[in-house]
């Protein structure tokens, strides 16, 4: 229920399960000093906002573990990159950046480039057209989930400064009370409610959810990249409906690429992985050319308004 809205209150959340609003905050309390959960996250649709969203895949040679650190602390102390994850396959390392110009993801990846581009064999960059994020209703056992927006609207939606000071407030603590939020960026408790709910309905704010860790859970993250014969929007709305009725697809992305869409999957192994995808590959035997597989080992950054 968390994973559907991380916003709901503990009270809210006993009357659903059946337990005192006590116990629900212990179980939390419990599930973060495990790591189980790593923080409550805002799901924001930078898209909406006007940003293009790169995904890029790299290929690291001749670099030590020193090195390689270096790189992730670089990356994560970046204010554009919004994802960093280690992978295994074709590629060993994953980010996503937010630009508003090429112009300006040039130059974010230039820098990239001078500082560590020795160390990098083979890069590949995707341009996410959009990436509807799903519910993780495989946890409770649900048939279906349900799907959140994370796409550019026909409006590109403006920020103030008070604005971009609540999401950036929330992005890394989606449950952190309206009144510290008010106190932290001097403004009243109704102003901030406002923002908050002005914001939901404008779908810059797409949902809050939480940022787990699947290894304690027991769980693989993968992500499979598919070329497509002749992709549409017919097409594209039939893979969202696969995905909203295989729980454990987290993301469809729509790419413009050496790739057309990649699904972003959790599982509990390989085994399961296989099915989902021979599901995937019968469904759409006609439409998929090729496919390749790269498994998600560690997630560096997960922030989707790291302004």
């Amino acid at each position: 229920m968390l994973d559907c809205n991380s916003r709901t209150s503990n009270r809210q959340l006993g009357k659903k399960i059946g337990l005192t609003e006590q116990a629900i905050g212990y179980k939390i309390k419990r599930l973060l000093e495990k790591g189980v959960i790593k923080k409550f996250i805002t799901f924001v649709n930078a898209l909406s906002l006007g940003y293009t969203h790169y995904k890029v895949f790299v290929k690291i040679q001749d670099a030590t573990e020193e090195v390689e650190k270096k790189i992730m602390d670089y990356l994560v102390k970046n204010k554009n990159v919004r994802w960093i994850v280690s992978t295994s396959g074709k590629y060993d390392l994953s980010f996503s950046v937010l630009a508003k110009t090429p112009q300006e993801f040039s130059s974010i990846y230039q820098e990239i480039e001078s500082r560590f581009g020795k160390f990098i064999s083979e890069k590949n960059i995707f341009i996410n057209v959009s990436s509807p994020g799903f519910t993780r209703d495989y946890l409770i056992n649900r048939k279906q989930s349900t799907k959140v927006e994370y796409s550019r609207g026909k409006e590109m939606r403006k920020l103030d400064d008070t604005d971009k000071s609540v999401l950036k407030s929330l992005s890394q603590n989606s449950r952190k009370n309206i009144v510290d939020i008010s106190e932290e960026i001097k403004s009243t408790v109704d102003v901030v409610k406002y923002r908050i709910k002005k914001m939901i309905s404008d779908r810059i704010i797409s949902s809050f959810t939480v940022q787990l860790d699947l290894e304690k859970m027991g769980y693989e993250y993968y992500s499979i990249f598919f070329s497509m014969h002749n992709l549409n929007e017919i097409l594209i709305k039939n893979i969202l409906d696969f995905a909203i009725n295989h729980p454990g697809i987290l993301f469809v992305v729509q790419l413009i690429g050496n790739y057309d869409i990649q699904l972003e999957i959790e599982v509990k192994n390989y085994q399961e992985l296989e099915q989902i995808l021979k599901k995937f590959r019968f469904q759409f035997s006609k439409n998929i050319r090729d496919f390749e597989i790269l498994r998600v080992n560690k997630e560096f950054k997960y922030d989707f308004f790291p302004f």
